[in-house]
């Protein structure tokens, strides 16, 4: 789980900068004397105190509550020191049951230590862990930027990505207003480095707001129902695997039909694959052996089947141009009537600009 977090500072309270010795007095002056007379006051359950903070385990881990004020956050923040994950127990002992799980890169707040355990809050999860499980104090401030995630989002209308820092570097791509990216680097003379899909490139802080985000622990709950999720879309994309491989293997059958006829001639107004056929009449010759009726022009054959898109094209599918059609083969090529001279043969898929993709299988 992802929640945002921006820092926020704590400072240690002191008794008046004084250090206080069990057992000792304090000479104030009481509001009920007159003026010029002292009493002697005893500071009362300090003893008490240190007794349970000693119960607590606090004295194993003092280096967690010694650290500079300018560095208060780091009182109560840890983060996971697990190779996986480790199991958040409702008590502190492995015999208790587990409510979440923190996983190798979750952030943490403690809340009290009990003898080689902490209790711990983790978005939604609040219960016990070993205290080896964590890294806290001066540990969880050195390994802080491994678990901090940094986010851009963009302020402007349109924002320019670029290959380097300055507006004299190449533009990559362009992102638009509210759209967040990972901040993947420190920010060099006010550029911040990112990554957009797969282009790594470089935007003006001028023109984005960044935040920090740590990822947090998951309940048992939230566990089941994210599994849930996989495992519905696991299932969906199995199916849909197995649709494509069903519709690549009849493809497949209609172009290994189709290739039989390469080198015979282009004829115009022709459909037959022997004697001759023009662009549309060899795909709708092609089609009619398997059972499937096209209408006779590219024109009308640009209304049939669903649509497609180049990178989900197909063997088999009908790709369409200005005038022009050919069958889709796969690996960028389609076999198709060319023209009188070349007859039926195959050639670039892109060979001119494609009006559209029609799948009729």
């Amino acid at each position: 789980m992802k929640s945002v977090h921006r820092s926020q500072k704590m400072m240690l309270s002191a008794l008046a900068g004084a250090i206080v010795i069990p057992g000792s007095v304090m000479t104030v002056k009481a509001a009920e004397e007159p003026a010029g007379i002292l009493s002697p006051l005893p500071i009362a359950g300090i003893e008490s105190v240190l007794t349970e903070c000693y119960e607590t385990n606090v004295k194993n881990h003092i280096d967690l509550y010694l650290v500079p004020a300018s560095e208060g956050e780091y009182l109560n923040r840890a983060f996971s020191n697990v190779s996986d994950y480790a199991y958040i127990r409702s008590a502190p002992d492995e015999e208790s049951d587990w409510v979440g799980k923190i996983y190798s890169n979750s952030a943490v707040t403690v809340l009290e230590y009990d003898n080689g355990w902490a209790k711990i809050q983790s978005g939604n999860v609040e219960g016990y862990v070993p205290t080896d499980a964590l890294y806290t104090g001066e540990e969880a401030e050195e390994h802080e930027q491994e678990y901090k995630k940094d986010e851009a989002t963009v302020t402007a209308d349109v924002l320019n990505v670029r290959n380097g820092q300055g507006t004299q570097a190449e533009i990559l791509t362009q992102i638009i207003e509210n759209q967040r990216y990972e901040v993947t680097g420190e920010a060099v003379e006010g550029w911040y480095p990112v990554k957009v899909g797969e282009i790594d490139g470089w935007v003006s802080g001028e023109y984005i707001t960044i935040e920090t985000s740590y990822s947090y622990a998951e309940s048992r709950e939230e566990e089941e129902v994210r599994l849930a999720k996989e495992t519905a879309k696991a299932e969906q994309e199995a199916k849909e695997a197995a649709a494509i491989q069903e519709q690549t293997s009849r493809g497949q059958a209609v172009i290994d039909f189709a290739c039989r006829f390469i080198g015979n001639p282009y004829v115009w107004g022709g459909t037959s694959l022997t004697e001759g056929a023009d662009c549309s009449g060899f795909v709708q010759s092609v089609y009619a052996n398997f059972g499937i009726s096209l209408p006779r022009t590219t024109w009308d054959m640009e209304k049939v089947g669903a649509e497609v898109s180049y990178d989900q094209a197909l063997p088999g599918d009908l790709i369409l141009y200005d005038g022009h059609v050919g069958l889709y083969m796969g690996d960028g090529n389609i076999v198709n009537a060319m023209n009188e001279a070349d007859g039926i043969g195959i050639c670039s898929a892109t060979y001119a600009p494609i009006v559209t993709i029609r799948r009729v299988l």
